[in-house]
């Protein structure tokens, strides 16, 4: 019972708690630990599938970051090959076929005044008229979508204006009614924003008013795109100079 309250007791002077020493001597042992050959073998195995463990991990580590690299560089190189390496230009020449102008075709120019007023106008022409000629009526309504884009409130107006009553519906209005729209003026309010006043004609299928003639005004909110990669050939063909109604406004004149 002696012989064991000695080998707790601990030391004279020593003031903290007794630690074990984790340092490794040769062969496995610790520091004033006797010579065990079992504990000392399995000490030394742990010791050798830790190292194995711990360059696994770091190459494991490397070999990921190897990946990322390079699925990044793959992504680079299928973005760059995707880009066009072709840049179209117009060349405009004279009746002697000298150069007088030349302009990037991939790049949308400011469209004339005169132009945006004629678009502009058509706009609320097509979108307005009723026809008893199915095909015209159908055209008219394509080149009207065509200056609209998806995500701008006009193709929201438009579809509900289209698609909200018979009596707005074209196809159906058609049926007893036309519509004839005649443009008075159409005048700027800033660079982006038109005012277009039309007188509008209700006539029955025998040709006769059915309503006097009333001035209607809108207010309409352009701008101008440019063509791009995914810019269709059908999409060129229909609004070529890319003038495109952001939003609109009507309202009866009295």
């Amino acid at each position: 019972m002696n012989m064991i309250n000695e080998l707790f007791k601990l030391k004279p002077g020593a003031d903290e708690t007794m630690r074990i020493n984790d340092d490794r001597m040769e062969g496995g042992r610790r520091l004033g630990e006797n010579e065990n050959p079992y504990l000392s073998a399995r000490r030394t195995w742990n010791d050798h599938m830790r190292g194995i463990q711990a360059s696994r991990t770091m190459w494991q580590i490397l070999a990921l970051l190897c990946l990322l690299i390079a699925l990044a560089g793959v992504g680079g190189v299928i973005v760059i090959g995707s880009q066009s390496k072709f840049i179209p230009y117009v060349v405009q020449v004279n009746k002697l076929g000298e150069a007088v102008a030349v302009s990037r075709a991939d790049i949308a120019a400011v469209a004339d005044q005169r132009v945006v007023h004629a678009s502009v106008a058509a706009f609320i022409n097509d979108l307005r008229m009723v026809t008893p000629d199915i095909a015209l009526q159908r055209r008219a309504i394509f080149r009207a979508y065509a200056m609209l884009s998806n995500n701008d409130p006009a193709t929201a107006k438009a579809n509900e204006w289209f698609n909200s009553t018979e009596a707005s519906n074209p196809f159906k209005r058609a049926e007893t009614q036309t519509v004839n729209v005649e443009i008075i003026s159409v005048i700027p309010q800033s660079p982006e924003t038109w005012q277009v006043d039309w007188l509008e004609k209700v006539y029955d299928r025998q040709g006769h008013l059915t309503e006097p003639p009333f001035k209607m005004r809108a207010l309409l909110r352009i701008y101008n795109k440019p063509t791009t990669q995914s810019t269709t050939e059908e999409q060129i063909r229909n609004n070529p100079l890319g003038i495109y109604i952001q939003d609109f406004s009507w309202s009866k004149q009295t």
